[in-house]
């Protein structure tokens, strides 16, 4: 008959606790039992309903989207769209993109990135590329590598690095950022390029220093060039988010790298009619006129490098863990 009683007693009790308690509703379906104390244009305060006569707590506005009083009262609360804390609410959980850069092809190359969140500040950036003379002719006419007369080349680039995101030297409270795949950064890149230049041709007279020489006495000599550049860039850029669908952002960047080459027919700078004689291509004593490394431009000799780029991006959708049920009340 006691154990009735305490539970008759204790469920009114609850019963009354509960009729006076309010409800906040939040995002993932999550709630809080509490007494609200005060609601204005950007936070709410309250006190949690099981230490009434305990510390007033505050909570963003943006993240309750209703509210329940305990008479009965309820509101939806409806975000601005406008407002700089809404702008990228609804993909802050999507920190992964798949970006290309549009006009690769027309410099006779493609490529494609991947940039990820490592941390609210850093992520990791990738990109990757696809050299052949093939994709435009044109360009690989008008911008001439290697020897300057290979027939065709093709090879690859990889450049991963890291952004760092450059924030403010103040803060203001309540001040965060609106997105970490979005704003102004730097980057460090390290960067390694391999091109195969085929039919590189030599063409060595046999005339005693009589220029010009007959036809009669030249000849040709042909041999494919392996070359592979490497080295490091610092970049500066800025990224943008278009619709909460795309990104869109620009760098450029400067550095050094180093150069190596090999030849497949090891007498292509062996004039066959002796050192004597005159040598029509190419000019001088470089072996490797490179600069166009299409990750990057080369200074021949001097190692001084630059790099640039201009990619659109596709902002990959979380994997939800769950559905998410509708909140009722």
């Amino acid at each position: 008959m006691k154990k009735l009683l305490f539970s008759i007693v204790f469920l009114f009790v609850a019963t009354v606790i509960f009729s006076q308690t309010d409800t906040l509703y939040l995002q993932k379906n999550k709630k809080i039992a509490c007494k609200i104390m005060e609601i204005n244009e950007s936070e709410i305060k309250y006190k949690w309903a099981g230490n009434i006569d305990g510390p007033i707590y505050f909570i963003d506005k943006a993240s309750v989207i209703k509210y329940a009083l305990a008479s009965g009262f309820s509101e939806r609360l409806v975000q601005d769209e406008l407002s700089i804390e809404n702008e990228h609410k609804e993909i802050l959980g999507n920190r992964q993109v798949i970006k290309i850069s549009p006009f690769s092809a027309a410099f006779s190359h493609l490529t494609i990135a991947y940039e990820s969140v490592i941390k609210v500040g850093m992520n990791l950036d990738i990109e990757a590329g696809y050299i052949n003379s093939g994709i435009n002719s044109d360009a690989s006419n008008l911008f001439r590598t290697g020897l300057n007369n290979s027939t065709h080349n093709s090879g690859v680039f990889i450049k991963p690095g890291i952004k760092f995101f450059l924030g403010e030297d103040f803060s203001i409270k309540g001040l965060k950022y609106a997105h970490p795949l979005k704003g102004r950064y730097v980057k460090l890149d390290l960067a390694v390029s391999y091109i195969n230049f085929e039919d590189l041709s030599m063409v060595y007279y046999n005339n005693n220093n009589i220029y010009p020489p007959p036809a009669a006495s030249s000849q040709t000599v042909y041999s494919n060039m392996n070359t592979i550049s490497y080295g490091g860039f610092v970049n500066y850029g800025r990224q943008f988010i278009l619709g909460n669908i795309l990104t869109l952002d620009y760098y450029a960047g400067i550095g050094f790298t180093g150069q190596t080459e090999s030849y497949s027919n090891p007498d292509f700078f062996t004039n066959p009619y002796g050192g004597n004689n005159y040598q029509y291509y190419p000019y001088g004593s470089e072996r490797n006129f490179t600069s166009n490394y299409h990750g990057f431009l080369r200074v021949p000799t001097l190692g001084l490098s630059f790099t640039a780029g201009f990619r659109v991006g596709y902002i990959i959708p979380q994997k939800e863990s769950r559905k998410k049920k509708p909140i009722t009340g």
